[in-house]
């Protein structure tokens, strides 16, 4: 894992270390990096502690799926763009990154225990934003929710 200012000494341009630590600081999170035979991810350091473990994570999701890449993620304008092919491994990635941070079994038992989003976001060291997607998208809370209504 590598950020913005550990490319310096490695041909990255002073301009794009420039821009993308300012102005284009909230265009990118993180990205897998060619290197050789294999990778590594460079990630935008100017994000929280959190966002960073999201990110790694999600970077970690295409490794382990072994996505195959090709060609730049970002256009000049500095905006995303995705074939639908690149939007399937997109959602892959994030799914295995919340199942990394928050496994179902453990947002389950954190509905069960009732715990609210800012609870589970400090549990497991996420952003609170995070932790809601994941409480939501996991069905945590709707499993706990029916179990208690058939123990009624």
């Amino acid at each position: 894992m590598y950020g913005l200012s550990d490319l310096a000494g490695h041909g990255c341009s002073p301009a794009a270390l420039e821009y993308f630590s300012s102005a284009g600081a909230g265009k990118w999170s993180a990205a897998l990096v060619p290197a050789g035979a294999g990778c590594f991810i460079l990630v935008n350091s100017s994000h929280t502690p959190q966002r960073l473990r999201s990110n790694i994570a999600h970077e970690m999701g295409h490794l382990l799926l072994e996505h195959e890449f090709s060609g730049v993620l970002v256009s000049d304008g500095g905006c995303r763009s995705l074939d639908p092919a690149m939007k399937v491994k997109e959602q892959e990635a994030h799914d295995l990154s919340a199942e990394l941070l928050i496994p179902k079994s453990a947002a389950i038992k954190a509905a069960f225990d009732n715990l609210a989003d800012d609870e589970v976001a400090q549990r497991f060291d996420v952003s609170i934003e995070f932790a809601r997607m994941r409480m939501n998208a996991s069905g945590a809370r709707k499993i706990a929710t029916r179990s208690r209504a058939k123990r009624r």
